[in-house]
This record gives structure tokens, sequence and C-alpha cells, in this order.
């Protein structure tokens, strides 16, 4: 039994009064209150920009429609809350009339995404297999993907890059046999680079890559080489771009100075292995036309296959192997001999030296 004189227990002063929560309590409400507000809004924001970024996309087609573009597309689902914003579009077509050209792309699904926290820069991907065509009086190429996707990013007002990646694609001709085959496709593209000063300024900047490209005869037919290619190219187009590729347009462009800079160029394709840079322009029938330095290896073993196939007669053939021989160089890192040689783009024709390698069309055929 207690009494008044008793002392006090320590350990009950320091419970709470009745009815007031503890500290810990307090602080733990106040975390639940600043996530539940951040979760709301995170929610309103994504909402907000999803609503955003399809009327950008809306505004985007109805601007194409009105130059002209055939857009159409399926039903539309929006997805991807809380991380992405995704719409994904079902039939999607384009096409556009040019003249007597017509360009056209199709896929049964087109996924267009964002991040909320990054809304100029777009995600494309097209699970499903991607078509085009370029069709012309006397030329008509279609392509087809099984699979593609790409990033677009913009700046305030204006496109900034954009990237597009195609596998397992495959080139056909208009009675629909195959020209070409290749593991991947890349296509990237800077519609405003900066200027480096050096003379007409630069106003596209591209860079394609080509992995196990396989040409079929119909394209190549009896050229040294064989199995797979790899290749790249990277660029600056200069002069003022063309609005189509119509005679038209592209004379202003040459005439007006046009070139394509080739900053790099390589190809490895067995035996060969090039590397190069030059100038491109076109001639009086719209063909590219110019010139470029070119390092080759594996020479030797192109003439002997050249020769093998009927392409080189034996008294030129040993008449390149002597020079080939005397210019031969190794270089600084080791590995197979390689030679300087001309690369050239003229009368419709593809050259590394002696060699005539690819016809190459014009372009408004």
């Amino acid at each position: 039994m207690t009494t008044a004189s008793d002392p006090i227990d320590p350990v009950s002063d320091r419970r709470p009064p009745p009815g007031r929560p503890s500290r810990r309590r307090f602080w733990a409400m106040i975390a639940f209150a600043v996530l539940a507000f951040a979760a709301i809004a995170w929610s309103v924001g994504w909402v907000l920009l999803s609503i955003q970024l399809r009327a950008s996309i809306d505004g985007w087609m109805d601007y194409r429609r009105s130059v002209g573009d055939r857009l159409t597309h399926g039903d539309r689902e929006l997805d991807g809350f809380p991380l992405r914003i995704r719409f994904t579009y079902a039939d999607v077509a384009w096409g556009r009339t040019d003249g007597q050209r017509d360009l056209m792309t199709a896929t049964d699904r087109l996924v267009i995404s964002a991040r909320p926290w990054e809304p100029l820069t777009l995600k494309l991907d097209s699970p499903g297999p991607v078509t085009g065509s370029w069709q012309a009086p006397s030329m008509s190429v279609g392509l087809t993907a099984a699979s593609a996707d790409g990033e677009i990013s913009f700046v305030p007002g204006a496109l900034d890059d954009l990237a597009l990646d195609l596998r397992q694609a495959v080139a056909v001709d208009r009675e629909r046999r195959v020209i070409a085959r290749a593991e991947r496709l890349v296509v990237e593209a800077d519609p405003s680079p900066t200027d480096d000063g050096s003379g007409l300024p630069a106003t596209l900047q591209f860079f394609i890559s080509a992995d196990a490209l396989q040409p079929t005869d119909l394209l190549t037919p009896n050229l040294p080489f064989e199995g797979p290619a790899d290749g790249r190219i990277r660029a600056s187009v200069r002069g003022p771009l063309p609005i189509s590729l119509d005679p038209a347009s592209l004379a202003l462009w040459r005439d007006a100075g046009g070139v394509v800079d080739v900053e790099h160029l390589g190809l490895n394709w067995r035996p060969m292995d090039l590397t190069a840079d030059g100038t491109l322009t076109l001639d009086g029938m719209m063909r590219p036309e110019g010139a470029a330095s070119a390092e080759v290896r594996g020479l030797p073993a192109m003439i002997d296959r050249a020769v093998d196939r009927g392409l080189l007669a034996e008294d030129v053939a040993t008449l390149l192997r002597l020079a080939t021989a005397a210019f031969s160089r190794t270089g600084s890192e080791g590995g197979s001999p390689s030679v300087r040689a001309p690369l050239t783009v003229q009368d419709g024709r593809l050259a590394i030296g002696p060699f005539k390698i690819l016809k190459v069309p014009s372009l408004v055929r």
C-alpha cells in the first residue's frame, strides 16, 4: 500500500497524458501525409502530361495531314502509370505522294512513350512487322523489318534528334524479288547541327549503319566478295535542304553549292576492309557523284577473286598486284597491309580503284 509520502515511480512520469499521441506517431503521420500528397501530385501531373502529350501527337498528325500526308490509325490505348506515359496505336499507316513518287510505311502496332520527367524525348516501338515502300515510274523498292524501335528528341519548338533501329530488314524490287537483307539497320539524324565554320553550313547530320548486309546478285552480280558485309557512314549535308526529291528541288540544292561531306565511311566485306572520307553531290542526271580517299585492306585477295570471276584480265591483274605490293603499307597497329586507293562515284558507277562495285541510280527515277 502506498501513501502520499511514498516516492513516485519515475517511469510513470514519462508516460504521455491520455489522448495525446507520442512524438514518433506524430512524425509517422506527417510522413504519411507527405507521401500521400506526393502520390496525388504525381498522379495529377501524370494525367496532365498524358493529356499534353496526346494533344501534341494529335496536333502533329493534323499538321501532316494538312500538308498532304495520308496518316491513319486505329484504336489508341493509354497506360504506363506511374513511370511512363505510353500510347499504343493500332494499324498505323503513313503515306505521301510527291509528284510521280509515292512513299508509304505501315505497322500493326506502334507504341509512343515518354518518361514524365523527360516529356521532350519520345520512344517509339513497333514489336510487329514494319513495311515501307518507295514507288516511282522506273524504280520501286519495298522494305520489311521484323521489328523496329526509335527515339525522337525535341527542343522547344523544333526537332533535335532522330534515331531508328530496324531488325531483320529485307529489301525487294518491283517484282517482289529480294535485292538485299540485313540483320540490323540503324539510322540517326540531327536536323539542327552546330555550325563548324567551314564554309557552307551543315543543315543535316546523319549516321547509317548496316550489320550483316547481304546484297543479292540482282544488285551486285559477280562481285569479288563473299558473305555478309558490315557498313557505317557518318556525313553532313551542306546547303539548304530540298523540300522534296523532285528534280527541280534537288537541282536548286545542287546549284546552290549543296554537297554531302562524308566524314567516315567504313565497309567490311570479306576479303575487303575499307575506310574512306570524301564529298558527294549530284550530276546532271541526279545521280550521286563524287570522290573520296580510301584505305583498303585485302586488295590482293580481291584481285584474285576478280580474275577467277572474269572481272579482270590476267595481264591487268598482274599490274595491279605489282602496284599493290609497291604501295602497300602496314599500319602502326600492325595487321594486314593496306593500300590507299581512290573511291569514286561517276557516270552511275561506284568504283574502288579499278573495281566497279555498284550501279548508282538516279534519285529521281
